[in-house]
C-alpha cells in the first residue's frame, strides 16, 4: 500500500499544490504545541493529521507506523516555522542513529539553506543582521560535527550540487571547502570553522550588483560593470564590518578571487602570499560555478569543469586541485 491509498485519521484536507513538502516522520520530535501542521497525502489531496499547536506523541507515531506512513508533510506557506524547528533541533537530529544518515544529511542541508536563503534574499542596508550571522555560524558548526561521521560525505556532497541560486552555490563552496581544507596540515583545525564560514559568505557583497548584471558573462561586461560586478568581494566585507569576524572569515570574503598567478582580483595578490585556504576557496569556488548552470551557459559535467581548470592551472594551487579531486572521488562524483 503507498501513501497515497493509506487511511486518514482527519477528514480535513486541501489540493495538491506545489508548496507541500515530505518530511520522514523520524524527524518531528515530539512536542506539547506545534509551531506548524502535519499532513497526510491522499491521491492529490493533503489531510490534516495534526494541526498547528496541537501536540505530536508517541501515540501519534505508533498510529504513523501502525498505518506504515514513511512520509508527513508540512504546507510550504510554514517553510519558515520549519526551518526554525530544524535549526532548534539540529544537533539532536544529527546524533539521533535512528535515523538513516541521508536523511539526517538531508536535515542538515534543507536547514542550512533555509537559513543562507535569509541571508541572501533579505535587504542588508545595515548589513547583516547578527541574529542570521550567529544562526549559519552555529548551523555551520553543527555541520561540521556531522561532516566528520563515516559516509556524511557522499550523502552532503549529493545534496549540496543542486541548485543555481547564490545560496546554493555558497552551500556548495563551504561544504567542499570544509572537505579539501580537513586535515591538511597547511589549515590549522581550530581555525577551519572561520573558514567555512567565510566560504558561506564570499559571495554575499552580490547582494548589492543589479540583478541584471549577475545575469550576464562576466567576460562580455564592459569595464564599468565588471568593476561593479568585481567590487562584490570588499563589499561582502563592509556588509560584514560590524560582525565578531575573525581574519580567515575575513580573508575568504576579500580574496577569493585572487590566483596564485596574480591574474585575480581585487588586489592581484600572488599565490606564494595567499594563504592555502584562500586558495583551496578559489578552487572550490570555481569548481561549484562552472557545475551549475548561469543564465547564459548550460552546467558542465565534474569532467569537463575539472578539465577547464586544468586547462588554467596557473591559476589554481596544485595541491588544492589535487585535495579537491580526491574529495570528489570519495564523494563518488565522476572525475574523468
Amino acid at each position: 500500500m503507498t501513501d497515497a491509498d493509506r487511511p486518514a485519521p482527519d477528514s480535513s484536507s486541501t489540493q495538491d499544490t506545489e508548496g507541500f513538502f515530505p518530511v520522514s516522520p523520524l524527524m518531528i520530535r515530539n512536542w506539547s504545541k506545534g509551531r506548524f501542521a502535519l499532513y497526510l497525502r491522499q491521491g492529490n489531496s493533503y489531510v490534516l493529521y495534526t494541526s498547528k499547536g496541537d501536540a505530536f506523541t508517541d501515540a501519534h507515531r505508533r498510529k504513523l507506523d501502525d498505518m506504515g506512513v514513511l512520509l508527513v508533510y508540512v504546507d510550504g506557506a510554514e517553510r519558515g516555522a520549519y526551518a526554525s524547528y530544524l535549526l532548534e533541533n539540529l544537533p539532536d537530529l544529527l546524533l539521533d542513529e535512528n535515523i538513516p544518515m541521508e536523511q539526517r544529511g538531508e536535515a542538515w542541508y534543507q536547514a542550512s539553506l533555509m537559513a543562507l536563503r535569509r541571508v541572501f534574499e533579505e535587504r542588508l542596508p545595515k548589513g547583516l543582521a547578527k541574529r542570521r550571522f550567529a544562526e549559519i555560524s552555529e548551523m555551520l558548526r553543527t555541520g561540521m560535527d556531522f561532516f566528520s561521521r563515516n559516509g556524511a560525505l557522499k550523502q552532503v556532497a549529493r545534496m549540496v550540487s543542486r541548485g543555481y541560486k547564490s545560496y546554493h552555490h555558497s552551500l556548495g563552496c563551504a561544504v567542499l571547502t570544509y572537505f579539501v581544507c580537513a586535515g591538511s596540515p597547511k589549515v590549522d583545525p581550530e581555525r577551519l570553522h572561520a573558514v567555512c564560514l567565510g566560504a558561506l559568505l564570499h559571495d554575499l557583497g552580490k547582494t548589492l550588483v543589479p540583478q541584471d548584471i549577475l545575469d550576464r558573462d562576466p567576460e562580455t561586461l564592459p569595464l564599468g560593470e565588471r568593476e561593479k560586478l568585481r567590487a562584490h568581494a570588499a563589499a561582502g566585507v563592509a556588509l560584514c564590518a560590524h560582525l565578531p569576524m575573525e581574519r580567515e572569515t575575513v580573508n575568504c570574503i576579500l580574496l577569493h578571487h585572487e590566483r596564485v598567478d596574480g591574474s585575480g582580483y581585487p588586489a592581484g595578490v600572488p599565490g606564494e602570499v595567499q594563504p592555502f585556504y584562500v586558495k583551496a576557496l578559489a578552487v572550490c569556488d570555481t569548481y561549484d560555478n562552472l557545475t551549475r548552470p548561469a543564465p547564459w551557459r548550460p552546467a558542465r559535467t565534474p569532467y569537463e569543469a575539472l578539465r577547464y581548470m586544468k586547462m588554467h592551472k596557473d591559476c589554481f594551487d596544485v595541491d588544492a586541485m589535487r585535495r579537491l579531486i580526491s574529495v570528489l572521488s570519495g564523494a563518488e562524483v565522476p572525475t574523468q
